[in-house]
């Protein structure tokens, strides 16, 4: 059976299958095209055929599987590809793949290779996604548990502690509650084929450390400590939140377009620095992620400070720092603004 929160084992495919079907239930998903993005690997494998046996029954009207060939694992990947072909293919629904280009393999534009493969999956389906589209990903408590762990660890704020969430405008995460555990007992409970990716093994990744070893280790000393952590980053980012809206009010915070449509967040000068400094840097980021620049994910907490002291600083009459590649935060005589290079 599965609690309305947390799994508990043993757990079938019917009990993942009537979880999701229970969230379908609450959303308006009818006449809505879902895209599951798909890699291969025993979590997706998993949620396509949850969705499958939801396309049969009318619960879902419309069903696309996607796949990503990043190319950097040779005939694995070749593999990946085909086995997600035929999964498409046996459930007769459409198949959609990209791949990434021999120039995309080369430069990682300073990012590390997970962080670039995430990056390019995600574009991809921004460009396949439209208006009432629902793009369906398979991550589960132990990815966001790892998330958690990494994003304190690295440095991080309140708001952004989470990482991950249920729903971010297209994307749906249905078990981001579910252990990896249970997924896994639900594809043996079906007998279902899937890939393995050699590379989830290896250690050169801080990802794949804290994920055999950090996560491991600290559930072992507190085994309830998945939900914990999780049901702290939830209360963490409502409490952020919150106390966001009421700085961004208290910082004269606007967010105009031009005739480009770029966004252009702006907040007055000397109300931001009479903020409490997380508040005033909470300000800070969310302007950055108002812009479409689109590289705000990546934000420095030194680089937020920076412009800050900037902020401060008295007969400072303009002071501009790149927070990141093609983002920029400007402080002005009156104003701060965040803007893209394009601008």
């Amino acid at each position: 059976m599965i609690s309305d929160g947390w799994t508990i084992m043993p757990c079938k495919f019917s009990d993942l299958k009537s979880l999701v079907e229970a969230k379908i239930s609450r959303f308006p998903f009818e006449k809505r095209r879902v895209i599951a993005a798909c890699s291969g690997g025993v979590d997706s494998t998993v949620l396509f055929g949850i969705f499958c046996e939801l396309l049969k029954a009318k619960n879902i009207f419309s069903l696309e599987l996607f796949h990503f060939n990043y190319g950097l694992r040779g005939e694995e990947s070749v593999g990946d590809e085909s086995f997600c072909r035929d999964l498409a293919q046996g459930a007769a629904v459409p198949f959609l793949c990209a791949r990434a280009t021999n120039e995309q393999r080369e430069t990682h534009q300073g990012e590390g290779v997970q962080e670039w493969a995430r990056r390019l999956r995600r574009e991809a389906l921004m460009k396949l996604g439209s208006s009432g589209s629902i793009v369906a990903l398979a991550h589960h408590a132990d990815d966001a548990a790892e998330t958690v762990l990494m994003r304190m660890m690295r440095g991080t704020s309140l708001a952004t502690m989470r990482g991950m969430s249920e729903w971010d405008g297209i994307w749906w995460r249905p078990w981001i509650r579910v252990p990896k555990v249970d997924i896994i007992a639900a594809a043996l409970d079906r007998g279902m084929l899937f890939r393995e990716d050699s590379t989830n093994e290896k250690l050169d990744y801080s990802r794949n450390v804290v994920r055999h070893r950090v996560l491991p280790e600290l559930l072992r000393l507190w085994p309830a400590g998945r939900e914990k952590l999780l049901d702290l980053a939830d209360d963490a980012h409502a409490v952020a939140s919150y106390a966001l809206l009421k700085a961004l009010g208290d910082a004269s915070f606007k967010l105009t377009a031009d005739e480009k449509s770029m966004s252009t967040p702006t907040c007055r000068r000397a109300s931001l620095v009479e903020l409490p400094e997380a508040l005033a840097l909470a300000v800070l980021a969310h302007m950055a992620q108002s812009t479409s620049a689109g590289a705000w994910k990546q934000l420095s907490r030194g680089n937020l400070l920076k412009v800050l002291a900037a902020s401060k600083a008295g007969g400072q009459p303009r002071f501009v720092l790149e927070l990141t590649k093609g983002l920029f935060l400007e402080v002005g005589t009156e104003a701060v603004r965040s803007f893209p290079s394009s601008t």
